[in-house]
């Protein structure tokens, strides 16, 4: 059945992701293709949140799935029933502001990542796995340390049996599958962080969802850090230790 296209976005000249490189990885005998994506890694509050999508087999893409930083939030929220109802599986997971504070970034969103592929692949055959990944590092492969958390079963299995990771710069803007990795990571973060305005009143996390903006920095100076502001990330920690010197 043919999608509708009840999301039209303002039409213009930038490049549209596409599945050109899932359908080259589909050409292989019993390939599934996942894209990740993450959301709020940059940010001082709140925590890290990252997405696996994968779309089946010979379909197109959403025409209107692009970087989910390209498409105003309102648009957003009214895609992502769909977007991911259209997925052959999906999975969203979360690492919180004590773990990015307890692991480093880096290691909390492959946290997140992991926990994102574990939901996914409770709805994924038995196939070949490749994971496009946006940006530069293989952030999958890095989360092995926490393969021993007894949270994660089915990838514990999938270390043992092995899979491929690709990075893709700016994968967001180029792969459709990442693409729609990114609106998942982007809405379902945004939604805790309108959570978090109602738990804490004058933060205004409902309008900068946690990251540096002029707004935040200047609550967090008058108001102090919350339990969600990441402690090891400035200007937080000179929030909290106002005498210590910048390295």
């Amino acid at each position: 059945m043919a999608r509708r296209n009840r999301h039209r976005l303002p039409t213009d000249r930038r490049v549209r992701p596409t599945l050109e490189k899932e359908t080259l990885l589909w050409q292989r005998s019993g390939v599934f293709v996942f894209g990740l994506d993450e959301a709020g890694r940059g940010c001082l509050a709140g925590p890290v949140c990252a997405a696996a999508y994968a779309f089946p087999r010979g379909v197109g893409a959403i025409p209107e799935v692009r970087d989910s930083k390209q498409i105003a939030e309102p648009i957003r929220e009214a895609m992502f029933d769909e977007v991911r109802a259209a997925a052959a599986a999906s999975g969203v997971g979360f690492a919180s502001a004590e773990e990015i504070d307890r692991f480093n970034i880096l290691n909390a969103t492959s946290l997140a990542l992991l926990r994102a592929v574990e939901r996914a692949l409770s709805a994924t055959p038995a196939a070949r796995l490749v994971f496009l990944t946006d940006g530069n590092q293989k952030l999958l492969h890095r989360a092995r340390r926490f393969l021993e958390m007894p949270e994660f079963q089915r990838v514990r299995d999938l270390f043992s049996v092995g899979f491929e990771e690709e990075p893709v710069v700016k994968g967001d803007a180029k792969v459709a599958s990442i693409a729609a990795a990114s609106l998942l990571a982007k809405v379902s973060r945004d939604r805790v962080m309108r959570d978090l305005d109602a738990r804490f009143p004058g933060y205004e996390f409902r309008a900068h969802k946690g990251y540096s903006t002029e707004l935040h920095v200047r609550k967090l100076y008058e108001l102090g850090p919350t339990s969600e502001h990441r402690r090891s990330f400035s200007p937080v920690k000179q929030v909290l230790h106002p005498g210590e010197a910048r390295p």
